[in-house]
Formats: C-alpha cells, structure tokens, sequence
C-alpha cells in the first residue's frame, strides 16, 4: 500500500502535466489542419485545449514546489550565515505556504460562485466550476508540499535546493542530462 502512495505521489502531477499537453497539442493541430485543409474548424478544440492548459500550468506550479524548481532570488539568503539563512527560509517557506493557502480558500470562492451561477464554458457546455477546481487542487497541492518543506528545513535543517545544487549531488554538470 505504502509503495502504490508513493508511485501515486512521485508521478501524479507529470501525468496530468503530460496529459493535459498532449491534448493540447493534438487538439490545437487538428483544429490548424481543420481550418487549412478543409476550411472549417473543430468548435470545441480550442475551448477544450484552453482547459487542459489551465490545469497544466496549475499542477505545474506544484510540481515545481515539489522538484524545488519554482524560482527563487537568494543573493541575500546566500551571504548570510548559516544558522540565520535556515530560519530565513523557513520564513520564506512560510510565506508561500500562506500565499498558497489563500489561493486555495480562494479558488473554492471562485469556484463556488461559478457553480451557483451556473456558469458554463460555450462550445462543451462544462460548467466552469472544472476549470476554476484547477486553482482548488493547485493550492492545496502547493500547500502539502510547502508544508513538507518546511517540517524538514526546521526539523532537519534542511535548504531547498537549487538547480545546479541538485545536479553536483547527484554528480552531473549543468547541461548534462540525468538517467
């Protein structure tokens, strides 16, 4: 059981980040050879196309978190002293994890509001409560994964690590692909 959860985790988000650019790209090119080849197009690719990108780019975001890939500025966190940095990144992790929260709390505003106007997308008729729960599992998403973040910066005293970090762990030079 424990070694399904973790296969769910490790590729929940890359499945619907692929996914949802796959349909993009399929949809977004039969529509181009629909308008240039047969002068009509396909009524709801792009409305369709446009849904797969929004959650694409939301579960990005929590990928990023959790690949510590999002970007950072850390000239300042990086000239300080050791002890003081682990506590100023355990505010910085603090910080985004309230941002997170709120865009959560708020996307199930957004969300609810759509659903009691009964709201809906035009071409597919969905009701666009599915496309703002985008905005829903994204900040709760980024929130675990801050969370976990920041237990092991103030547990362990652990940094979030950088791009280039990351790749001389793991004995790589910048540009050179991993296995």
């Amino acid at each position: 059981m424990r070694r399904r959860l973790r296969l769910a985790e490790r590729f929940f988000e890359p499945t619907i980040i692929v996914t949802s650019l796959g349909v993009v790209i399929i949809l977004l090119f039969a529509d181009v050879v629909a308008r240039f080849a047969f002068q009509t197009s396909v009524p709801w690719a792009g409305e369709v196309a446009r849904f797969a990108f929004v959650y694409m780019i939301y579960f990005g975001i929590s990928y990023a978190i959790r690949e510590k890939r999002h970007l950072r500025v850390t000239i300042l966190v990086d000239a300080m002293p050791r002890a003081l940095r682990r506590w100023t990144l355990a505010f910085a992790e603090a910080v985004f994890l309230a941002y997170s929260i709120a865009v959560c709390v708020l996307g199930i505003q957004i969300t609810a509001n759509a659903i009691e106007r009964g709201q809906s997308l035009s071409a597919t008729q969905w009701a666009t409560g599915w496309l703002y729960a985008a905005i829903i599992f994204s900040g709760a998403l980024s929130a675990l994964r801050l969370s976990h973040s920041l237990w092991r910066i103030l547990r362990h005293g652990e940094e979030p690590l950088r791009a280039d970090t990351a790749l001389e762990d793991e004995g790589l030079k910048p540009g050179e692909a991993r296995s």
